[in-house]
């Protein structure tokens, strides 16, 4: 009997500047359910455009996106996806 064995990517990286650690997730939308459950993240606004204000996450922070062959992207700073 063949057994087959699913291998679970993930995708992105909630890595922490000062201890140089981070936690992985699967998708985008889970990285920022996270930041946003345990209070990583700041608002930003421009005076000029209060309505407009930006989640990002706290400046100890960076978002990796790993591509398939375990190349990093930095996403410094980057607001959250358009997704509840």
């Amino acid at each position: 009997m063949e057994t087959q064995c699913k291998v679970v990517r993930m995708r992105y990286a909630l890595h922490n500047k000062q201890d140089a650690s981070e936690l992985r997730f699967r998708t985008l939308k889970a990285l920022w359910a996270h930041v946003r459950a345990n209070d990583l993240c700041s608002e930003e606004t421009d005076v000029a455009d209060l309505a407009h204000a930006r989640r990002l996450p706290s400046p100890r922070f960076e978002i990796h996106d790993i591509d398939i062959d375990g190349v990093v992207r930095v996403e410094a700073r980057a607001p959250p996806p358009n997704v509840e």
